[in-house]
């Protein structure tokens, strides 16, 4: 059975990729073959999260010089049944190459081939070519918002751009790591949004974060995060 696609998309900080690799673990938890495409395609941020190096015979780049052919492209993790494919550490900005749509979509259909669910940490902006393509090709949308003004504005202007595409339908929309830096109430109201998660905020988040370590699997202060991780890959599984 070809692999259900899941798109993590959102505003600049919003936490759209700290979202996609926590909810990654919380799949694969569940005996699925799970995997990460990252849409960062100047630096590798999937491996600083799992801990992990990608090589020079390994990575999106290679992929798509392969003929978007992922086999022995994705970088395992802790878990043996997640996977990440992520731009190799040590890449020069400067090889950076433009990127078709077209090879893309054969990338991600040659993923889907291989795995249960294929995750994809999207970008804020419309013409990273990993990220819209993820977005026409998903079973399902998770719209990760922070509280804040920027969070407004940047969904607002989305606003025609989400019906053009008829995505609203299969969007689930999350709140993330409420800090009170911004009134949760007025966010709320202004987005008119209806928030089917709220993922709580975790102080030693970055911490763990940049010692290589999900939230998910930690066992101080995220109990909580973990709990409502798990009703999120439940709603997904049961819904795709």
């Amino acid at each position: 059975m070809n692999a259900k696609v899941i798109t993590v998309w959102g505003s600049g900080g919003s936490g759209k990729t700290s979202v996609s690799v926590n909810l990654a673990m919380a799949i694969a938890e569940r005996n699925f073959m799970v995997a990460v495409i990252s849409s960062k395609l100047y630096y590798g941020e999937l491996q600083i999260l799992f801990g992990k190096r990608v090589e020079a015979d390994k990575g999106f780049y290679r992929a798509i010089s392969n003929g978007s052919n992922t086999k022995n492209m994705f970088c395992e993790t802790d878990h043996p049944n997640l996977y990440f494919l992520s731009v190799q550490n040590g890449f020069d900005g400067m090889l950076l190459t433009a990127i078709s749509g077209d090879a893309v979509k054969e990338l991600i259909d040659d993923a889907i081939i291989r795995f249960d669910y294929v995750i994809i940490d999207g970008d804020e902006e419309l013409n990273n070519p990993v990220s819209s393509i993820g977005l026409t090709m998903s079973d399902k949308i998770i719209d990760v918002h922070r509280a804040s003004v920027k969070d407004c504005v940047w969904f607002s202007s989305m606003t025609n751009m989400i019906s053009l595409l008829h995505i609203s339908g299969k969007t689930i929309h999350i709140l993330n790591g409420y800090d009170k830096t911004c009134d949760k109430i007025s966010y709320i109201k202004s987005l008119n949004a209806k928030f089917d998660f709220e993922l709580p905020y975790v102080d030693n988040a970055k911490v763990l974060e940049n010692s290589g370590k999900l939230i998910y699997s930690s066992r101080a202060g995220a109990v909580m995060y973990r709990k409502i991780m798990q009703r999120i890959a439940a709603k997904i599984i049961a819904e795709v």
